[in-house]
């Protein structure tokens, strides 16, 4: 027995040992490995067919640009204390006066549209903020003459592939539920919501981000613009419902006809979401604050650590440049929308400070009588924002956010994209946010960063 009980005990010992190895190896995979390594596109941009052209617009931005003091202590002497309704409805007008799509625009005869749209993507923007023809472009991504459909394979979600003449890319996005429906559960269940992504799109102009690509809602109608010019691999996913066209497609969740979407007979509404030109590849990243979606399974930053913002800094990837301050912005701009599915994101490949690309808005506006705080943990934890998006987001609040909103949505296809209480979640959302800012500001100035936004 007494020889045995060496050889017992180095045995143990080794796999105390093991274990002990085991657990640094993950403690440091946890740190590292989620955003260190590039992960497939979500959105690929090799079927693009654009070239690179200039459009000088800074006339026109200093023609309407507000005046934005760069000085921290003005964030706290600007006049928004005294607020009364004339000011308020003086801000509506100028917002409107700003953001408000020009329908109306008619381009030269013979101008290219798709050519115009890829000039305004550079490694600090996705669209300009003051564009004439931006009217005329998203008017072509909703009536333009569909001459390609086929199924869209990356990602969870059901979307379709569809080429507009011109050879321009978009995805189509469709409709799942009506606008009224409130998605129960967890803050990221559900399909995706088409029209979160026009209204997201909208809602990054009036903060000035200029990071989600262009969106705009459309109607289809799959048997005469869909159908005759599908892909096998598409038509092969299409099925009738009674006397509505269904289709299922390909993606993570698309199996059969029980994942499948039925349009209303065969008219089907979604978001048009413009492809990025070829000359820019993407590289994609695990979110430092995303969910783990597992059950019984938290990450970190879920436990309330003080130390996690700092440890994120470390990494490369995090301690210099933008790319911390527009995942700040990002989280922010996603609790106001109710998006809690940023689990990745998207920067251009091989670019110097490249922005954070918003791609994929559609799980935002699920309920609006949930606030879900835990989005805000960038915030909360790391305590610094851009100082004009802290200006940007005081503008906006006392109800403007909802009244230019609601104004500028209201002339998309398919309006009304929002119900009432969606847009009462977004002026109690964004009222929260600044008070947050306020709060931290208040007690150290440096929250607020001065830096240029492109």
């Amino acid at each position: 027995m007494r020889t045995g009980r060496p050889i017992i005990m180095k045995f143990r010992t080794r796999v105390v040992v093991l274990v002990v190895v085991i657990f640094v190896i993950s403690a440091v995979c946890f740190i590292s490995e989620p955003w260190l390594g590039p992960l497939d596109e979500e959105l690929s941009a090799d079927y693009l067919d654009l070239s690179e052209d200039e459009s000088d617009v800074e006339e026109a931005r200093a023609a309407v640009a507000p005046e934005v003091s760069e000085n921290r202590e003005d964030f706290f002497r600007f006049p928004f204390g005294v607020f009364n309704e004339s000011s308020r409805q003086k801000r509506i007008e100028q917002f409107i006066g700003r953001y408000d799509v020009d329908w109306n625009f008619e381009p030269l005869p013979g101008t290219d549209l798709w050519k115009i749209a890829s000039s305004w993507v550079t490694p600090e923007q996705i669209h300009g903020e003051y564009v004439p023809e931006l009217g005329a472009v998203l008017s072509a991504m909703s009536s333009g003459p569909i001459i390609k459909a086929d199924v869209m394979t990356k990602g969870s979600q059901l979307k379709l592939l569809l080429f507009l003449r011109g050879g321009q890319g978009v995805l189509f996005k469709p409709r799942w539920y009506d606008r009224d429906y409130i998605v129960e559960g967890k803050p990221y269940d559900g399909h995706d919501r088409h029209n979160g992504e026009i209204v997201a799109f909208h809602f990054n102009r009036l903060l000035g981000f200029n990071r989600v690509p262009l969106t705009i809602g459309r109607v289809v109608d799959l048997e005469n613009e869909i159908l005759p010019v599908a892909t096998e691999q598409l038509k092969a996913t299409f099925f009738k419902n009674g006397s509505n066209t269904c289709f299922y497609g390909k993606c993570l969740y698309c199996k059969d006809k029980s994942t499948g979407v039925c349009a209303n007979g065969t008219r089907m509404e979604g978001a048009v979401i413009l492809g990025l030109p070829p000359r820019f590849m993407f590289i994609k990243y695990r979110h430092p604050w995303g969910r783990t979606y597992r059950e019984g399974h938290t990450a970190r930053w879920e436990h309330g650590d003080e130390n996690y913002c700092a440890d994120v800094q470390k990494l490369s990837l995090f301690g210099s440049g933008r790319l911390l301050l527009d995942i700040i912005d990002a989280c922010v701009f996603d609790y106001i929308v109710g998006n809690a599915d940023r689990h990745h994101f998207e920067m251009f490949l091989n670019e110097t400070d490249s922005i954070l690309i918003m791609f994929d808005n559609g799980k935002s506006f699920g309920n609006p009588f949930q606030d879900e705080e835990s989005i805000l943990a960038p915030l909360k934890q790391c305590r610094r924002i851009r100082y004009s998006t802290a200006h940007n987001l005081r503008l906006l609040r006392h109800g403007v956010l909802s009244k230019v909103l609601g104004d500028v949505l209201s002339r998309d296809p398919l309006a009304p994209l929002l119900t009432s209480p969606h847009f009462l979640a977004m002026d109690r959302r964004l009222e929260y946010t600044v008070r947050l800012i306020e709060e931290y500001a208040e007690a150290d100035p440096d929250v607020l960063v001065e830096v240029p936004v492109s």
